[in-house]
């Protein structure tokens, strides 16, 4: 195994990050925390981002970036002399023609071939051979949460490594710079934020409705929605209240701006229909809000919900608990619960997310860092398996065809002596 020194690190993503003032999704979120953690211990930092997200307002930014095609990543990861590359998710390293040289880090804080079972699933079957083959090119993986390591502990088992390599740790979701003011603004009424991504394949509208039920009944509070859908989705179960009396609709805002609506909030929503997705996802909307400050309503799937328990940072309630939600927003919004309690809980749990200690698995690593001997993935053993029976199947069927030409052959010699004619005529044998 080949052994680095490593001070720069290529860090390659294809979601826009939230220093920009451009709308960001989880994945910007979760490796600019991991990024910047790492330039605070030190480390030297290039982000590379697709060329399709460039951006004026990005030219006068201090922050280390280089535009990519990628076709191109390869070279230019090679160019600019990188020791070591960290991919946000296993996707793009699918740009790369061929392996790098270098260590290379996985982030995986979320189910992304559960997305695609949603999102592609006429080419399902693909996309888990494509992750297979991607993971078994990579020396070193990160996971957010515990409870996803034996999910692609599975995973990386059929990309090729040990179960017990040693080579999958547990960083958690991390963010420093914190919003200046933890308070929050005082406002006419309760402010319910109802933010992030909405993605076709989570069930929401069930609360959504209720909540705007309870708001409508009692002619107070706002619901303010921020956010959009992925894939060409329309917003269409949201939208369709942008002009509701109860409905703040701001769309998707940058991440700056995101923060400060948070900030206002008495609540902020994070209820959706328990799946597999969610139940292994990182829930970033719900860390988020928790980072600003914001007290959170969620289920107990989520991975926050212990935190939120602990540090009484808000409610934690069952999807399916309609009556209870009812109530719950009821006594929100006519100002019955100690939000002010609950925004000191989110504090106190902000703290622990913006602790840069949680990195440490990820230091440890890189201090040694080896790039792994490559054992064959579970796919591509399998395929040439396959071959290799097809190949023996087809030495067996040549075989077959050569004594069956060398027994006709023989038969042919048979009928042609005069021996056997003269036997034909004798016992009449045709």
């Amino acid at each position: 195994m080949l052994k680095f020194m490593v001070q720069n690190i290529a860090i390659v993503t294809t979601e826009n990050l939230p220093c920009f003032s451009r709308p960001c999704a989880g994945g910007g979120v979760r490796v600019w925390g991991l990024g910047e953690a790492l330039r605070r211990k030190g480390f030297t930092c290039l982000y590379f981002l697709p060329e399709s997200l460039r951006h004026p307002d990005m030219a006068q930014s201090q922050v280390p970036i280089r535009f990519f095609k990628p076709e191109f990543l390869h070279q230019e990861i090679q160019n600019q002399r990188c020791d070591a590359a960290l991919f946000e998710q296993w996707q793009p390293l699918t740009f790369l023609k061929q392996p790098l040289d270098i260590p290379v880090i996985v982030d995986l804080p979320g189910p992304l071939i559960l997305e695609y079972y949603w999102r592609d699933r006429e080419n399902f079957y693909n996309h888990i051979v494509e992750k297979v083959d991607t993971l078994s090119q990579a020396d070193y993986f990160l996971c957010a949460l515990e409870r996803q390591r034996s999910y692609y502990s599975a995973w990386l088992t059929w990309a090729g490594l040990s179960p017990n390599a040693d080579r999958l740790a547990v960083v958690p979701f991390l963010l420093h710079e914190m919003p200046t003011s933890r308070q929050g603004h005082v406002e006419d009424e309760p402010q319910l934020f109802w933010g992030g991504m909405f993605w076709p394949w989570q069930e929401r509208t069930t609360p959504f409705r209720i909540i705007l039920d309870v708001l409508t009944r009692l002619r107070c509070g706002q619901l303010v929605i921020s956010g959009g859908t992925g894939g060409g989705e329309k917003d269409s179960v949201y939208a369709e209240y942008a002009d509701h009396p109860h409905v703040s609709w701001l769309g998707r805002l940058c991440f700056s701006e995101y923060a400060a609506e948070l900030k206002r909030a008495a609540v902020a929503i994070d209820l959706s229909r328990p799946t597999e997705e969610r139940r292994l996802s990182s829930d970033l909307r719900t860390g988020t809000a928790l980072w600003a400050g914001a007290p959170c309503l969620t289920t107990p799937q989520s991975p926050w919900a212990e935190w939120i328990h602990k540090h009484n940072a808000g409610w934690v309630l069952d999807y399916e608990d309609e009556k209870g939600l009812r109530e719950l927003i009821t006594e929100i919004v006519l100002e019955r619960v100690d939000i002010a309690a609950k925004r000191r809980g989110a504090k106190e749990a902000s703290l622990l997310i913006s602790n840069d200690d949680q990195i440490k698995p990820l230091l440890n690593w890189l201090q040694r860092p080896e790039k792994r001997s490559a054992s064959p993935p579970f796919f591509e053993a399998r395929f040439q398996d396959r071959e290799n029976r097809l190949k023996e199947s087809q030495e067996e069927i040549n075989r077959l065809q050569h004594d069956n030409a060398a027994l006709r052959h023989d038969l042919d010699s048979i009928r042609s002596n005069p021996l056997f004619r003269l036997y034909k005529k004798i016992t009449g044998t045709r």
